[in-house]
């Protein structure tokens, strides 16, 4: 992994490069649209915002950002796949586009677009109704061992909570009852009104939640997080699962490069920023930089891992 001083470095190489920076100085020529296979609110959509915010307030690229919320990641990926390769449309996704195509309702993935960088790595926390009868990890496991196929988890099938719950169940020895509920606000919601049991959700995702019922009974992965350092790791529970999810920025096949290295550098120049780094840590983001070849490299080792996952992963 390339070091945030090392990656700005590059970024005033490609900023300031003779014919391939003029070139490059035709774009933009409107509003970039970033599409967010999420609602707002969501994990994604947060960091995406404060990420976007910054490259404004840098006046990197000189023109403005909209955040296009798509309701369903294969609309999303599709739309920005068949979108003009220009710069001008963006998708952000993470290992949930992985899923979609391991388990058939994509019928592509990562290898459609230009990868442009990755902006960021978020582990789940394991949630429950803080009135609920689940006040930790290992109650939910023994119990969920006990009942085969009847404690309900909410989820979202294919997508990246799916794939960290079931790793974390098959870790762990247990069956739940998945029911598919959506994007983490409508899994809370689902937790909170005592329709499902559990669910894995998100830093940011648990904040807006945090106070009004529901609890964090652990991390998935092997360390604490700063925000909450009384909840346990999964590790230190005696499970192995280790996922994180890695926060992608595509464009469509065949953007050009000097656009794409535009882009990258941006998303660069804004990733060096202290200001932004803590407002990621506060978000529950490690805020983790890599640039087009090794988000690249990245996403391919992820694939790599997921793909042999989707029969399980089709629920």
């Amino acid at each position: 992994m390339k070091s945030i001083t090392a990656v700005l470095a590059a970024v005033a190489v490609v900023l300031g490069a003779g014919a391939g920076a003029a070139r490059a100085q035709d774009f933009p020529s409107k509003p970039i649209q970033v599409v967010v296979p999420a609602g707002p609110g969501s994990a994604t959509d947060t960091v995406v915002r404060l990420i976007l915010n910054k490259i404004d307030a840098q006046k990197t690229l000189g023109r403005p950002f909209v955040v296009v919320n798509v309701n369903g990641g294969p609309i999303a990926a599709t739309r920005v796949k068949d979108a003009t390769p220009d710069g001008h449309e963006l998708l952000v996704y993470h290992a949930g586009m992985l899923g979609l195509k391991a388990v058939g309702k994509l019928p592509f993935g990562a290898e459609a677009f230009e990868t442009l960088a990755q902006t960021g790595a978020t582990r789940f926390l394991v949630l429950t109704a803080a009135q609920g009868p689940y006040k930790d990890l290992r109650t939910l496991v023994d119990a969920a061992k006990a009942r085969p196929n009847q404690i309900q988890e909410a989820n979202s099938i294919g997508g990246a909570v799916h794939i960290a719950t079931m790793l974390l169940a098959k870790d762990a020895g247990y069956q739940a009852r998945i029911v598919n509920v959506g994007d983490g606000p409508k899994r809370l919601a689902s937790v909170l009104g005592g329709h499902t049991a559990y669910t894995v959700a998100s830093p940011a995702e648990y904040l807006g939640f945090q106070g009004a019922g529901i609890q964090a009974v652990a991390i998935v992965g092997p360390e604490r997080n700063p925000l909450w350092p009384n909840v346990p790791s999964t590790r230190e529970l005696g499970f192995q699962v280790d996922f994180s999810v890695d926060t992608w920025w595509f464009a469509p096949k065949a953007t050009p490069a000097a656009t794409t290295r535009r882009l990258t550098a941006a998303l660069a120049q804004a990733m060096g920023d202290a200001g932004l780094r803590e407002a990621l840590a506060k978000q529950g983001v490690d805020p983790v930089f890599l640039d087009a070849a090794a988000a690249k490299a990245r996403v391919e080792a992820v694939d790599a891992a997921v793909q042999p996952l989707g029969p399980a992963l089709g629920g």
